[in-house]
């Protein structure tokens, strides 16, 4: 899990060697392990990388990493998870235990189509050092960030987008945060940076612009069957296991952790809240129960907001929402050889857990932009963006109300929720894992019969028989809270992230 960094430009001047040094400190919390430069052709070309030592953390697997030819160079963040059966189907060197080369040699003979096969969390840059052209790459649902700005034939790719900012002298897009005041993000493949993208979830780029999907949604399983779903989720959390570092979890009282937390062999979980708002003893039942360790941890009101300008100092940009400060809490707790952490995310998305929207979306004849906005914006006094009107439109193109629900989850919920999770994270130098955010997941549940997953009552249906079965029954009758960091529960919910959000920008003088 790391940060990246890639520059080609016509003249080597603009950017040098000492300035994209000063831009790979300034995302070296994403990794630091290692840090590494790799400058050709006369300084127009700089690669570069920030390391969290995951998989193969000998120092012979840092980066950038050249292929065994020659021709090709590689900066990567992520984590390939069959990599190992990958090196087998394609008749790659089975020698080396870095996925990262595995990925870079399995390019350098196969070109994209072995892109196609990877399994796992990505975001990289492959440059061809021959040509001069390069490919980027992101996964398929957008666990890892890449951003990218391009002024003719140059182009800056970083992992965070305010590192690109401020590469390229980029100023602050009001449209991005009057989007961020209702949807809690910027609008997908826009940043709060004017001229600075974001590489959508699933895509690949070249450098001569042209673009291709690398996979999409699309239903491919006609009939939703229980016992298929809990063989290919336990596959899934066995891979996502795969670690040379001690790997850990987060625990609430509810379902999706709970069921995460069964399914695998993590000796010691974290929970985290605060002292008038949190699950630490229905998280401590589902622990002794399951037999692991549990560290609670405690964060204040008072150092919940002095962490959320931290934080956001840090990310040099406006956090997604008021918990990622416990979440960062957590994993900053937990001890230093403790680098993997599995988490829930995902779960909602798969299983229509935001349940109030997804009946509401059941229910509704035709589709009502102002009634969705009562169910899911997160401001009474923002309104949409014009670009964000239109997007959701042709987001809605031909679909139920329902079916345009369950793609803007996918499309612009979730990815928001995992840049939370992986910044969360990364902050504390810790590598976040998500099970539920598996494609082979999506492909699975994706226009599953919603009958499957939510009915009047209970939404989640699925992952609640499956704890059943494991006579896991407490997150099943416990009211959920989660990781909550509302310090005032009579506040509405847009009260508190009016709060928190102004609070966020003062503190990066933004407002």
């Amino acid at each position: 899990m790391c940060g990246i960094l890639f520059i080609a430009q016509r003249d080597a001047r603009r950017i040098d060697a000492g300035r994209a040094r000063a831009a790979l400190e300034r995302q070296r919390w994403r990794g630091p392990d290692a840090t590494g430069l790799l400058s050709l052709a006369d300084g127009r070309v700089h690669l570069g990388h920030n390391r969290l030592a995951i998989i193969d953390t000998a120092h012979s697997a840092d980066q950038p990493m050249r292929s065994g030819c020659g021709r090709y160079a590689i900066v990567f963040n992520g984590e390939i998870y069959n990599h190992r059966a990958l090196q087998r189907r394609f008749g790659l060197d089975t020698a080396n235990r870095s996925d990262t080369r595995t990925l870079l040699e399995g390019y350098a003979a196969h070109g994209e189509a072995f892109l196609e096969a990877l399994e796992g969390m990505y975001a990289f840059v492959i440059h061809d050092l021959h040509s001069g052209g390069w490919v980027a790459a992101r996964d398929a649902l957008g666990i890892k960030p890449l951003h990218l700005a391009r002024r003719g034939d140059d182009v800056v790719i970083a992992s965070e987008p305010a590192v690109v900012a401020w590469l390229t002298d980029a100023g602050i897009d009001a449209r991005a945060l009057a989007e961020w005041r209702l949807i809690r993000r910027p609008l997908p493949g826009a940043t709060f940076f004017t001229g600075v993208e974001e590489l959508l979830p699933g895509q690949l780029l070249r450098s001569d612009g042209t673009r291709r999907a690398l996979w999409q949604l699309a239903r491919r399983n006609e009939r939703f069957e229980l016992d298929a779903f809990e063989t290919l989720l336990q596959d899934v959390v066995r891979e996502h296991e795969l670690s040379d570092v001690r790997n850990t979890a987060l625990l609430s009282g509810g379902i999706d952790s709970t069921l995460i937390l069964a399914m695998s062999e993590v000796p010691q979980v974290y929970s985290v809240g605060l002292p008038q708002s949190n699950e630490f003893d229905d998280a401590q039942d589902t622990a002794d129960r399951l037999g692991r360790a549990m560290r609670r941890v405690t964060l204040e009101a008072d150092a919940l907001h002095a962490r959320w300008g931290e934080l956001a100092r840090l990310r040099g940009e406006p956090l997604s929402v008021p918990n990622e400060a416990l979440i960062h809490a957590a994993c900053a707790a937990m001890e230093p050889d403790e680098k993997v952490v599995l988490t829930g995310e995902g779960a909602d998305e798969l299983m229509f857990g935001y349940d109030g929207v997804f009946r509401w979306a059941q229910r509704a004849e035709q589709f009502d932009a102002a009634a969705f906005y009562r169910h899911y914006g997160y401001s009474d006094s923002v309104a949409p963006t014009q670009r964000l009107a239109d997007y959701l439109d042709d987001l809605r193109f031909g679909k139920t109300t329902l079916e345009w629900v369950e793609d803007f989850f996918y499309r612009v919920h979730l990815p928001g929720l995992l840049r939370r999770m992986d910044f969360a994270s990364m902050a504390a130098s810790k590598e976040a894992r998500v099970p539920f955010a598996d494609r082979r997941l999506v492909d699975y549940c994706y226009r599953a019969q919603a009958s499957d997953k939510l009915d009047e009552r209970e939404s989640k249906i699925p992952l609640r028989r499956l704890l059943a079965r494991r006579g896991l029954t407490g997150p099943l009758e416990r009211r959920k809270i989660g990781f909550s960091a509302r310090v005032d529960p009579h506040q509405s919910r847009q009260a508190e992230y009016r709060r928190f959000q102004d609070h966020v920008l003062q503190e990066l003088s933004w407002s």
